[in-house]
């Protein structure tokens, strides 16, 4: 892994929100763009206003492999949808997801 810079974000939509570390700057853009391009905010975040301000919220690092090779924007997207709609009691949510 990479010893240098960090690069992680956060990214929300609505009350729901997840931490992401990028493997470069240029792959921090790339998430970024497509990110805002599906409604969600996107703020940059250091390791050192991470531990006491994000604690605890979901963390995705594609530095590591098989998480860039599963990790997808419109499945985190598609979640919180179908969790919002199981927290209202919407039929068909018999489901349990990630907030």
């Amino acid at each position: 892994m990479n010893e240098g810079k960090r690069h992680l974000m956060f990214l929300k939509k609505d009350s729901s929100g997840i931490v992401v570390e990028a493997i470069d700057a240029s792959n921090w853009e790339n998430l970024k763009q497509e990110a805002e391009s599906k409604g969600m905010t996107c703020q940059p975040l250091s390791i050192e206003n991470f531990y006491p301000d994000y604690r605890g919220y979901r963390y995705f690092d594609l530095r590591n492999p098989m998480t860039l090779e599963s990790f997808s924007i419109d499945y985190v997207l598609h979640t919180w949808e179908t969790d919002k709609k199981h927290q209202e009691g919407h039929e068909g949510t018999e489901e349990w997801f990630i907030h």
